[in-house]
């Protein structure tokens, strides 16, 4: 940064979802004052968004900007329970669970993930609930008497998959 022979008061970087961001927006950092490279954390981002970035310096003759440049957030991993084991029988039960949020990406996959060893994966057996956010329920049949079972909600994303709580019976 160039003082433009006066002294630098304020500096930072200032970003937007929109092109052109300004310290006119509450979203831009505070990194002193004077001359010299500094470093910035951006916060209070979302997932799977494109936002506008550039430097900033203020002197008394005003504010100065870099160049805009431009970066896209990741993808979260989505956020899924499971719900209660419910009519059991002596080879059936149903559960299911919820996603609740999509992680800032779509939700390709959901459903319940089971087992007789603790933390079944979808690379086992597994019933499809479907696609996207909300509730989902999921019949387990053919099960053998007087075992015990596992049973895990799953989504997934472009981030990839995540379970929910487990959940015997």
């Amino acid at each position: 940064i160039i003082d433009g022979c006066s002294e630098i008061l304020a500096k930072g970087i200032c970003w937007s979802t929109s092109q052109n961001p300004t310290v006119d927006l509450p979203t831009k950092t505070d990194d002193g004052s004077g001359v010299g490279t500094f470093t910035s954390s951006l916060t209070g981002l979302s997932a799977n968004t494109t936002y506008y970035v550039r430097a900033y310096a203020t002197n008394s003759a005003g504010t100065g900007y870099g160049p805009v440049v431009s970066f896209k957030t990741l993808v979260d991993l989505p956020v899924v329970t499971t719900t209660a084991v419910t009519a059991i029988s002596k080879t059936g039960a149903t559960s299911g669970g919820a996603v609740t949020y999509d992680g800032g990406g779509t939700v390709t996959a959901k459903g319940l993930a089971w087992g007789t060893t603790a933390n079944p994966t979808i690379s086992g057996n597994k019933i499809d609930g479907g696609t996207g956010l909300g509730a989902f329920v999921s019949t387990l049949t053919g099960l053998q008497k007087f075992t015990t079972y596992h049973v895990r909600a799953y989504a997934t994303n472009s981030a990839g998959s995540v379970y929910g709580n487990e959940v015997s019976f």
